[in-house]
């Protein structure tokens, strides 16, 4: 009989098949796990995988991130363009689809052409679309603005100035914009309602130029603004027509600011600051006023950009063929993304039939980049372009100017290697003639187009701004 009472050894091995194991174990596919009594482990998930794994968790990528990759992955606006009306528009106009968009396509072509003196206007017409305040009188007010030895009050008026200039030469842009609204407005109404708006704002005078609001204005304030009064009194509709009101509104006190005698007034009350009247003369002057109401330069670039407009919307409606709709849609998002609050660039396309060969170019400019020659003087201007003529290929230049010295990197199509002299040759003379002189020059065959991040590491800098994602 076992000997119950008496303690034994236990036999060897079996220690651990008595133990009970405890379910302790702390889950491997969990990342980060939330623990407040201590720090948690470290893991190898990514600030992305979230996101990339849950479409439903927050985006913890930066605004400026997103700009940066979208630009990456975004093909060029030039090299879209051309590809639309190089090799596209021959098949969108043999297949007879959308014969409304081919005359489009065919106006904006005659348009193109230019000779010497045009191509320089459509220049200066493009540049000015782009920045509103160049120039020297501008240069002044910026030096004026920095420095602590002016009053808060004389910089209070330079910005009412500024903000007077910026709404009188947007003003028909302004005026577009109300019309917009007042549109998607009356979609949102109800039937009646909306005839009664669309045919209040059919009487508004699309034509008026800049500086002449006081008949637009005295008609939305009289008519437009007392009944979308009455209609949101009547319907209690707070939804969508009461936000296209705001941005209604928003755009009515722009409009309003865009006035001559508002204008008039700033410019005066800024030039009866000494420090101001000291350093602007009378010709500044006068050449600010000639270019708000006389728009030098301005008309044929206008009506290139106004007709690649309708030639997108068409495009993307899908009157060009269901097929190149891809197209028209990286033209537009590249155009916009250029206009991105991120791109710190100066950018402007340059579509042109010159001598009978057509061209698609675009540019971008740094005013003030930080590549400066430390032994030289003044400013470096550092610029991109990028241009694709037509049975002759596709270039690319880098070019860095500071005090009349040029550095220029040149990359050309393969098959005009040949040409190699020929083209230095052509460029040396160019640069001699307008008062320059080569600090150095580098010329070879185009393997693959530059990004614009690898040319102006300016675009970088964002990454210092604050993450204001959403």
């Amino acid at each position: 009989m076992a000997e119950i009472l008496r303690v034994t050894t236990p036999l060897t091995g079996q220690e651990a098949a008595n133990r009970v194991r405890s379910n302790s174990q702390e889950p491997t596919n969990i990342n980060n796990v939330v623990n407040p009594s201590r720090v948690p482990r470290s893991d190898a998930k990514g600030l992305y995988d979230d996101h990339e794994t849950n479409k439903f968790s927050p985006n913890l990528k930066s605004n400026f991130d997103s700009f940066l990759q979208k630009l990456a992955s975004t093909p060029g606006m030039s090299a879209e363009t051309a590809k639309l009306f190089f090799t596209r528009y021959g098949s969108i106009i043999n297949s007879g689809m959308g014969e409304g968009i081919a005359a489009e396509m065919a106006k904006y072509l005659s348009l193109m052409k230019v000779g010497d003196a045009e191509l320089l206007n459509l220049l200066k017409g493009m540049q000015n679309s782009s920045v509103k305040f160049t120039g020297g009188f501008f240069d002044v007010l910026r030096d004026l603005m920095s420095s602590k030895n002016i009053s808060m009050d004389a910089k209070s008026m330079i910005l009412e100035f500024l903000r007077r200039y910026d709404a009188i030469t947007a003003n028909s842009h302004t005026l577009e914009n109300i019309m917009s609204n007042l549109n998607n407005i009356a979609d949102r109404m109800m039937r009646s309602s909306a005839e009664q708006l669309r045919e209040l704002v059919s009487t508004l005078d699309t034509t008026a130029g800049k500086g002449n609001v006081t008949e637009n204005l005295s008609y939305m304030r009289e008519n437009i603004i007392p009944f979308l009064s009455a209609y949101i009194s009547q319907t209690k509709d707070f939804g969508s027509v009461r936000d296209n009101i705001n941005l209604f509104i928003l755009n009515f006190t722009r409009y309003e600011m865009g006035s001559k005698e508002g204008f008039s007034d700033a410019l005066n009350s800024m030039l009866g600051i000494p420090e101001v009247s000291s350093k602007i003369t009378n010709n500044m002057v006068a050449d600010l006023v000639d270019g708000i109401f006389a728009n030098i330069h301005g008309d044929q670039s206008k009506m290139l950009q106004d007709q690649l407009v309708s030639i997108l919307t068409k495009g993307l409606d899908g009157q060009a063929g269901h097929q190149n709709t891809q197209v028209f849609h990286n033209i537009l998002h590249s155009a916009l993304l250029n206009e991105s609050v991120y791109m710190p660039l100066l950018h402007m396309m340059l579509p042109a039939d010159y001598n009978g060969r057509q061209m698609f170019s675009e540019i971008w400019v740094d005013p003030d980049s930080d590549e400066r020659n430390e032994k030289e003087t003044g400013n470096a201007i550092k610029l991109l372009v990028k241009f694709d003529i037509k049975d002759l290929g596709f270039f690319e230049m880098v070019m860095l100017v500071q005090n009349g010295k040029v550095d220029m990197q040149l990359f050309y199509p393969e098959h005009l290697e040949p040409m190699k002299n020929q083209i230095k040759e052509g460029i040396f003379t160019i640069v001699e003639r307008n008062d320059l002189k080569f600090r150095s020059y580098m010329a070879e065959k185009c393997v693959k187009p530059k990004p614009i991040s690898d040319v102006f590491h300016k675009l970088f800098e964002g990454r210092n701004m604050v993450n204001v994602t959403v």
